[in-house]
């Protein structure tokens, strides 16, 4: 361990980066997706992720490990596991975690690419102390031969593990009859399963659901979930509200919509902290420029939302980032840091908050009662998003390389590659 302390002090400290984030979690070198097995454990929050510790692209997929006491402040920790195994040798894809008896049981899909064939199957490791995993000896415990009707056994991956009364229940994302689909399986011990039903599936969840999530607030059920949408369109996450029908096993959909307006929000999981508040974490990535990292000599490549906090408002779910957040009133300028703020009052029809880094510029403009636009003047794109907020005193979350908007039930977060934003000023526009 400490051997591993300092060499990851050592990579941060060389490393000396303007564009990383200093409190969204990034990897100390290498590439980053999927935040994986999040989980309160040993008195830490325990986030793995998906990892390529060789270099800023994806490839060769690990489970990195972090852990953390308030969610915002990382310890590195040691690789928790790597592909090693006949059932896993091209990847150790994504997956959650569950504790029983004081042990740490993670589910993650086993992915083989050999002769031009993939094949992604579910698969067991356990752990006493969240750092050393041991692979169950009978892996993998569920395949796309449990599956009903046409399957893809390239596309079945990602198991979100739950406990339900008596019994562990598991969604996993499938393709079955060629569109998007997500499953839910059935296990006494976790190490044995038994498929259950199909809970989502259909053409408007694309060629391929992932990273599903399942979870109750308030006796209100949910299930989010990933969906790439092909034909050259960005892939998003879906928020899908209903009732979990636990005698027939079927989601009874209510409604759904987008759980953040932006595509560069993705691979969101959950997960139940020690006060019992749910925390939901995505992976940031730039989905229209997701080499700009590597190719212009940065060493990482990826990052992790700020952790937000669900709760629900009139049966309206709600996010709000974790850890402190600042006023900020609205004037001609102001010093300000990287942080979370609240702004103190409404931006007036016509103007713009503009946020002014050392390398470009955020600018907030309100253009009519229900419509804001958001401008990123960055060193790699300029880009216009129109967001339409539900709540108008809006928080804003500030770092290098990313920018998290949030209102009541409403998100926007884009990673901008801004860095070393320092000042806040309100100007009318035309």
């Amino acid at each position: 361990m400490k051997e591993n302390s300092y060499l990851y002090k050592k990579i941060r400290k060389i490393d000396d980066d303007e564009l990383r984030p200093t409190f969204h979690f990034t990897a100390p070198v290498g590439w980053i997706n999927d935040p994986n097995g999040l989980i309160h454990y040993k008195n830490y929050y325990q986030l793995y992720y998906q990892y390529n510790p060789y270099a800023p692209h994806w490839d060769n997929m690990h489970w990195g490990h972090a852990r953390s006491k308030d969610g915002l402040h990382w310890e590195d920790m040691p690789i928790a596991m790597k592909p090693d195994h006949q059932y896993d040798k091209t990847g150790v894809f994504s997956g959650s975690a569950i504790e029983k008896d004081d042990k740490l049981y993670v589910l993650y899909t086993g992915h083989v690419d050999e002769n031009d064939q993939i094949t992604e199957t579910q698969c067991v490791a356990v752990s006493d102390d969240g750092v050393d995993f041991k692979k169950y000896e009978n892996n993998p415990v569920m395949t796309v031969a449990d599956l009903p009707g046409e399957t893809d056994e390239s596309n079945f991956r990602d198991p979100k593990v739950f406990k339900h009364g008596d019994k562990y229940y598991c969604v996993v994302a499938a393709a079955l009859e060629k569109h998007g689909s997500l499953v839910l399986f059935e296990s006494d011990d976790l190490l044995h399963w038994s498929f259950k039903s199909v809970l989502l599936q259909g053409e408007e969840y694309g060629i391929m659901t992932e990273c599903p999530d399942y979870f109750n607030i308030n006796g209100q059920d949910y299930l989010a979930f990933s969906v790439i949408l092909g034909d050259g369109r960005n892939s998003v996450v879906y928020l899908a509200k209903g009732h979990m029908d636990w005698q027939n096993f079927k989601f009874k959909l209510k409604e759904q919509h987008r759980l953040d307006d932006s595509d560069d929000f993705y691979a969101s999981q959950s997960f139940v902290d020690e006060k019992d508040n749910r925390i939901i974490i995505p992976w940031l990535r730039s989905a229209d420029h997701v080499n700009y990292l590597e190719e212009s000599g940065h060493l990482w490549n990826g990052m992790m939302g700020i952790p937000r906090m669900l709760t629900t408002i009139n049966g309206q779910l709600i996010q709000k980032p974790i850890g402190t957040i600042n006023d900020m009133s609205l004037s001609d300028s102001q010093d300000i840091d990287l942080g979370s703020y609240k702004l103190t009052e409404e931006i007036p029809i016509d103007h713009s908050l503009i946020l002014k880094g050392d390398n470009g510029e955020i600018h907030i403009t309100r253009k009519k009662e229900d419509q804001y636009v958001i401008e990123i003047h960055s060193p790699v794109f300029i880009k216009t998003v129109s967001w339409h907020p539900d709540n108008h005193k809006l928080t804003l979350v500030i770092d290098n390389s990313s920018f998290e908007l949030f209102s009541q039930s409403k998100t926007l977060s884009i990673v901008t590659f801004v860095a070393g934003i320092k000042q806040a000023m309100l100007k009318k526009v035309n």
